[in-house]
Parts: structure tokens; C-alpha cells; sequence
């Protein structure tokens, strides 16, 4: 099975809003790294992908063909299927990974579903279950590939958009990220927390740097009044040209700060794909199935600290956390 050339790839998943979009980024990295010549069409089940929309651009070097809950998955035989010579079914249900192998044209096919129960190749019985979902979707191209490409390096960023972020945040000082939002209130460490730990970076004398999108727009104010020393990078307007922040001019400011503070979100998977040093903050979402994956990283779950409302974890230890972060990285 392992000389079955492998020209042909689909990728069967529900849907990806944004924040599951980005979580799934060294997936797609991770495929084209294995089979740099394939096709790989990415297949929607249920509904849309944000790889069509907001993160088009980013993953144009990945993937070939996107299919939004095309009519041929309902229709036996049809002429416009695609034959895939490796098919990887992500949706985690048994029964669709089932109706999966005996509906689509393959020659390998990978689905974890069930303890990899329908596929051609499955991890040996004592293999522990991977606890991060991007850990779950890394061993399947592992087990089809024989190997796990490298995706630990940055998500290349267009040199373009890099120098217009290094117009804004110029080599030299030590920018600290902040992500105050979060797609769900229950995910938000509480904003006076972030403005503290932020006024004391200031007078560390490192540069606060607040990411905020369409969202969070609302407190541009407040943030620009407490936080004088800061700046804001995504309404740099006239070096970006336009009013409308993008998700690669937000990979561009990524590449660029030495660390950042983060709720559980998309921008904080926006940052893990350039491979930004990250201190992320849980609360009821699971850490170990969600935390970004990057080289220099540390999680603070508000579980440890007696709940998981995100309140709890402590200022101090969050601000520890952070200075020891940029203490590692200024020594790499």
C-alpha cells in the first residue's frame, strides 16, 4: 500500500468557520508538505469553509480545489466524481466514514472514526489517542505518508504585507502582543486584566501592541486611553490601504511581535501559524484539544486555579508567565 503513487487527495470535513479554519492550517501544511505534486481537493459535508472566503489567499498553496457539499456525494456513480488515490475522511463518525469508503472512488483511505476501524492504515492498539485535535489530524497524514512532514517552521507571509507591518512595528523594541477577543464572552479574560498587564509591559519599557478586528472595534478608545504607550496595527489604514482588516495582514503583524497574550480564538490561531511564542489563556474550553500549536507556547487554564470561569486566573501569574516567555526568547 505504501507504493500506491498518490496524485490524486480528498479531504472530507463538515465545515470550518474561521477559528476551526486556522486550528486545521498545519494540516494543510502538512499535506502539501507529503505529496508536494497532488491535487488536493478539500470537501465540505455540511456546509461552507472559511477557506473559500476569509482565508482563501492563505490557503491557496495547499489546497487545489475546494467543493462546498457538491451534488456528487449524494449521487452514486456520478460522472463528476473525482478518484482519489488517497481519501481522509476528518469527521470523526463512524457511519459517514463508513458511506465514505463504499460511496467515493479511492485507493487509500484514512478516517480515525472509530478507532480507525474502516481504514487502510491505523495506528498500532497501544497508540495512545492524540489529545489535541490538530494532533488527530497531523497522525492521519503520518499514517497515509509513512511519516510527519515538519510544519513547525513559520506559515509564509507575503513579503509585501511583511514590510508594510515593519512600517508600523519597526525592528528594535519588544513588541507584546494582546488578542482581548474572543468568539464567545464565556472565553474573554476580563479586559482590565489585559490593560494592566499591558501598562506594565509599558513600563518595562517593551511596546504593547493590541490586535484588535471588526469586532473588538469598540474599544479602540479605551485601550488607546489606558494604554497610551500602545499601538494598533490593524487600523494603520494608510499602510494597509484599506479600512477592512484581513487575515494575512494580521499574519503580518504576527511575524513580527515577540510574544502575545491570548483568549482562546481565531486570532490566537492566526498567531500559532506564523509560529508566534504565545502565552493563551483557557477557561471552559479544553487547552489540550485547542491550544495552538507553536514552538514556544505556555497555557494558563482557569481549571487550575478553582474554575473555569475565566476571572480567576491571576494577573501576577499571567504576567510572570509572559515576561518568562519573553526572558526564552530573547535567549533563542
Amino acid at each position: 500500500m505504501n507504493s500506491v503513487p498518490i496524485h490524486q487527495i480528498g479531504v472530507l470535513t463538515g465545515r470550518e468557520i474561521i477559528g476551526d479554519a486556522l486550528i486545521k492550517l498545519p494540516f494543510l501544511r502538512a499535506l502539501r508538505a507529503a505529496w508536494p505534486e497532488a491535487k488536493v481537493h478539500w470537501i465540505t459535508t455540511q456546509d461552507k469553509t472559511a477557506y473559500a472566503g476569509p482565508l482563501l489567499k492563505t490557503v491557496r498553496p495547499f489546497l487545489d480545489e475546494i467543493h462546498e457539499t457538491p451534488s456528487w456525494l449524494k449521487l452514486p456513480n456520478d460522472p463528476e466524481t473525482p478518484a482519489f488515490d488517497l481519501l481522509i475522511d476528518t469527521r470523526g463518525r463512524w457511519k459517514l466514514a463508513l458511506e465514505a469508503r463504499l460511496s467515493l472512488p479511492h485507493k487509500v483511505f484514512i478516517a480515525p472514526a472509530f478507532r480507525y476501524l474502516f481504514s487502510d492504515k491505523r495506528p498500532s492498539l497501544l497508540t495512545p489517542r492524540p489529545k489535541r485535535m490538530i494532533d488527530r489530524l497531523l497522525q492521519t497524514v503520518e499514517l497515509a505518508a509513512g511519516y510527519l512532514p515538519d510544519v513547525t517552521e513559520r506559515l509564509p507571509v507575503s513579503p509585501e504585507l511583511l514590510e508594510k507591518a515593519r512600517r508600523i512595528l519597526p525592528k528594535g523594541p519588544v513588541y507584546v502582543g494582546f488578542a482581548v477577543g474572543a468568539g464567545n464572552a464565556i472565553k474573554k479574560w476580563p479586559l482590565e486584566n489585559f490593560e494592566k498587564v499591558a501598562q506594565h509591559q509599558a513600563r518595562l519599557e517593551y511596546v504593547p501592541v493590541f490586535l484588535l478586528g471588526p469586532q473588538e472595534m469598540d474599544l479602540y478608545d479605551r485601550l488607546f486611553q489606558a494604554v497610551p504607550e500602545a499601538i494598533f496595527p490593524l487600523q494603520a489604514y494608510d499602510v494597509w490601504g484599506t479600512d477592512k482588516p484581513q487575515v494575512d495582514q494580521t499574519l503580518a503583524i504576527a511575524a513580527c511581535l515577540d510574544v502575545a497574550l491570548t483568549n482562546d480564538s481565531g486570532t490566537s490561531h492566526m498567531l500559532g501559524a506564523v509560529d508566534c511564542p504565545l502565552v493563551s489563556l483557557f477557561g471552559p474550553t479544553s487547552a489540550s484539544k485547542l491550544a495552538p500549536k507553536v514552538t514556544l507556547g505556555r497555557v494558563l487554564c482557569a481549571q487550575d486555579f478553582g474554575s473555569e470561569s475565566m476571572e480567576v486566573i491571576p494577573i501576577n501569574v499571567a504576567l510572570d508567565t509572559l515576561n518568562q516567555v519573553i526572558l526564552l526568547q530573547k535567549r533563542a
